[in-house]
């Protein structure tokens, strides 16, 4: 059975790109809301941290985004717990690798049809967003990043940057520094989205 959404890197891409302006950050299309919101977002899981975070969520009852990559098959039940557990999952990469996925619009294809359907193998879900490893803006892909973005919105798939980050990838990072950057980061804003790690 085919997906609805099923990608194939190997097809040609069409080089008439929907209308685009402005700067990548700009074209997201998260909801916008007066209602002050606060979006946990998790890259780079699942990991053996994983569990440990749902356990909190759910001691919380808070929901989060999972932008996930395909890694060991021992953490693919994590990522069935986080659907089981009504969180959102999205793309973020097979490889994580900056220089090989942002080279051009068919590598990077390749590369988020990996992830997808490995997620889609793995939890029967059907990810319709997804994230740019490094964001959609960084030092990998100036030359390659407006085409990607315009093709995978062609594609019918939305990206979520973050404008609030964590810090929790840092050295010697202490709980109470994570948390006073994600309070004082949210500072201002109606809607923050948060940046944190699903790893080690």
């Amino acid at each position: 059975n085919k997906l609805a959404y099923q990608l194939d890197y190997e097809q040609t891409y069409s080089p008439v790109y929907s209308s685009y302006s402005g700067s990548l950050l700009e074209t997201n299309t998260t909801p916008q809301t007066e209602e002050k919101m606060v979006y946990l977002t998790f890259d780079d899981g699942p990991s053996h941290v994983t569990g440990q975070i749902l356990d909190i969520l759910k001691e919380q009852n808070v929901k989060a985004t999972f932008f996930v990559m395909k890694t060991k098959d021992e953490y693919i039940p994590y990522m069935q717990r986080a659907v089981e557990e009504g969180h959102t999952i999205g793309v973020h990469s097979a490889s994580h690798k900056y220089k090989e996925i942002y080279a051009s619009v068919d590598a990077y294809l390749k590369d988020f049809t990996e992830c997808y359907n490995y997620i889609y193998e793995n939890t029967g879900v059907e990810p319709t967003i997804f994230r740019f490893p490094g964001g959609s803006v960084n030092n990998y892909n100036s030359a390659t990043r407006k085409d990607i973005a315009r093709e995978m919105m062609r594609r019918g798939f939305i990206y979520f940057d973050w404008n609030v980050e964590s810090g929790d990838s840092g050295k010697n990072i202490s709980a109470d520094t994570i948390y006073n950057n994600i309070i004082n980061g949210c500072k201002g804003k109606n809607r923050a989205v948060v940046i944190m790690h699903d790893s080690a």
